[in-house]
């Protein structure tokens, strides 16, 4: 929790605060909580980059900001960076602290005095927001719950269609995740549900007598111990079934906030019970309960895969609907599943050393990374499948050339191509043909959910406007948009893009490169104004005798375009035999530029 992130500005501002940035400004929240960690030098506590120069200052934020529980170091240095509000309550500790700065002239009293305004200010909102003999619905809202729940599983395989399960014949239950859901977080994120609902029970009541369901918990809950009378009484249980749904993931003591996880395997007794079943059952459906991506060296060892990470209370009734297709799944992946932790892009940096890591990654992060090596993901960003079929056509964008400043509609038809209604996630990404800077294939710049009926069309929007084009250029400290084309994509996943148009975007922003003696001649070539001059230059060395190289031919060959294009121009002073001197360079680059 003392680890100090190293991020460039640029991968800072694109990949890790870009969430946050939207949620501020659109949003406005009362509070936002700082990290216990560092970021590039500073613990977030005491970061006045992040918590005044850009939170505050530059998104406009006008709630408070309050630790992480035990995340100050300082507190009068935290106070002076933006931090108002200490979590949990030092005992006063803290207090004496900040009056003994204000009494030193360390704190300006002033600041105190801001941060005080801050927190009276929602304490106040909160009051007068207070409802008297406030109420509400629990069934109803468990209901929503599950409903969400349902919402936001994903189907990732469903072989010979083994999903949605019939109702009749016979069904076994193994694993204990599904007596026993794991359904939230671990560490602070524990809260205490008004119920909770768990797989077993639910998928008994949805099938009532017109299907037999066995179980068996095939591991312990608490252990990674293979226990073989449980592996045996789960073989023995699956054997003459129509289908086996095995519950497996990671339990509470492999992830939760404040360590890392250093593998990802599911527990060995997880894995060891789907093997065995496997064994003995061909048709086999696992049901994943887990926050975060895992490895899945069996995947291939069964037909249907569903993941429902932690679901909450009503996770259990969530998993019923799907399985039974009371619930048509539409949920995709929010991140990338890789075939193993060492495709990770950040595999040789984390977890660095000293206290200290770095992210050398930089944008290329999830499906960034893995298109740009080309690597094959166990299952890409964005993914997901439904019992339906879903057919894009017809994109359309309402300009093809535009000023950054424009905004961009596009539009797609979408139809539900099956017999079941369901919904779907339309994903748009975004592709510079030729950029100057690096940048990843393509990015996700926006998504849409439309529900369809069997047989239906709808048109779906999208509105793009100049941050769906920029890069974030650390040099002007803002997002900028280079002229040229760019592909507007339309796909189901990162790695499934169905349709795609092309528009010409030009920036209201003329960047001017500063040159100087060591800029290179191919610098001066991607410049409108310094190619005119270059090429000029360039034709009276060709009629300039005593030269020290034969420019015409280095530029009939591809070695000699490249010397050329690499040169400094500093270069050029030795090579031209005369004919450019110090002083001519110097004015040459003054008259860059102006």
């Amino acid at each position: 929790m003392s680890v100090d992130a190293i991020v460039d500005e640029r991968t800072l501002r694109e990949i890790y605060l870009a969430s946050f940035e939207e949620a501020v400004k659109q949003a406005q929240p009362w509070t936002v909580m700082c990290a216990y960690n560092k970021v590039n030098g500073e613990y977030c506590s005491e970061n006045k980059y992040l918590l005044t120069d850009i939170l505050k200052d530059e998104w406009g934020h006008k709630g408070f900001v309050i630790s992480d529980w035990g995340a100050v170091n300082e507190r009068a240095k935290g106070l002076t960076a933006g931090l108002e509000l200490e979590m949990p309550s030092s005992g006063g500790i803290g207090d004496k602290k900040i009056v003994k700065a204000v009494k030193s002239g360390q704190l300006a009293e002033e600041v105190l005095d801001k941060a005080v305004e801050k927190l009276l200010t929602v304490i106040l909102k909160a009051e007068n927001n207070k409802k008297e003999n406030a109420s509400y619905d629990k069934d109803e809202h468990h209901q929503l719950a599950r409903e969400v729940a349902g919402e936001c599983i994903v189907l990732l395989k469903n072989e010979d269609n083994i999903l949605p399960l019939k109702k009749n014949g016979t069904i076994a239950l193994v694993g204990a995740f599904a007596k026993t859901p794991r359904y939230q977080g671990g560490g602070s994120s524990h809260i205490n549900p008004i119920k909770i609902d768990n797989a077993y029970d639910e998928m008994v009541k949805i099938a009532g007598n017109s299907v037999k369901i066995k179980y068996a918990q095939g591991y312990p809950i608490n252990s990674d111990e293979i226990d073989e009378i449980l592996i045996n009484e789960a073989t023995e249980a699956v054997k003459n079934t129509d289908t086996a749904v095995v519950f497996v993931g990671l339990p509470e003591r492999y992830e939760s906030e404040g360590y890392d996880r250093n593998h990802m395997e599911i527990p060995k007794n997880h894995k060891k019970l789907i093997e065995a079943v496997a064994e003995v059952q061909k048709n086999i459906v696992v049901v994943l309960s887990n926050g975060a991506p895992m490895e899945m060296s069996w995947a291939d060892k069964v037909k249907g895969i569903v993941e429902t990470y932690l679901g909450g209370q009503a996770s259990g009734g969530a998993i019923a609907d799907i399985l039974f297709a009371i619930t048509n799944p539409c949920g995709k992946l929010a991140e990338t599943f890789p075939m193993k932790l060492s495709h990770n892009s950040s595999y040789i940096n984390f977890p660095g050393e000293e206290d200290k890591v770095e992210y050398k990654e930089g944008l290329f992060v999830g499906y960034r990374y893995y298109d740009a090596k080309e690597i094959e993901p166990l299952f890409p960003f964005g993914y997901g499948l439904s019992y339906t079929n879903f057919e894009y056509t017809d994109i359309s964008v309402d300009k093809n050339e535009v000023k950054d400043t424009d905004i961009v509609t596009v539009k797609v038809k979408v139809k539900n191509r099956g017999s079941i209604a369901g919904k779907e996630i339309i994903q748009l990404y975004v592709r510079d043909v030729e950029s100057s800077v690096i940048r990843p294939l393509k990015e996700l710049k926006g998504f849409e959910k439309v529900e369809l009926q069997p047989g239906e069309e709808k048109k779906v929007t999208f509105i793009l406007n100049k941050r769906s084009f920029a890069y974030y250029n650390i040099d002007i400290k803002d997002w900028h948009v280079e002229s040229g084309d760019f592909e507007i994509l339309i796909g189901k996943s990162s790695k499934e893009i169905l349709l795609k148009e092309t528009i010409k975007v030009q920036s209201t922003v003329n960047l001017r490169k500063k040159f100087h003696r060591n800029s290179t001649v191919g610098d001066l070539m991607n410049d409108p104004k310094g190619k005119m001059i270059i090429e000029k230059m360039m034709q009276q060395f060709k009629q300039q005798d005593g030269m020290s190289f034969d420019l015409s031919q280095m530029e009939n060959s591809e070695m000699g375009k490249a010397l050329i294009k690499y040169m400094p121009l500093r270069s050029l002073i030795n090579f031209s035999g005369g004919a450019l001197s110090e002083e001519m360079l110097e004015n040459l680059i003054a008259q860059l530029n102006k």
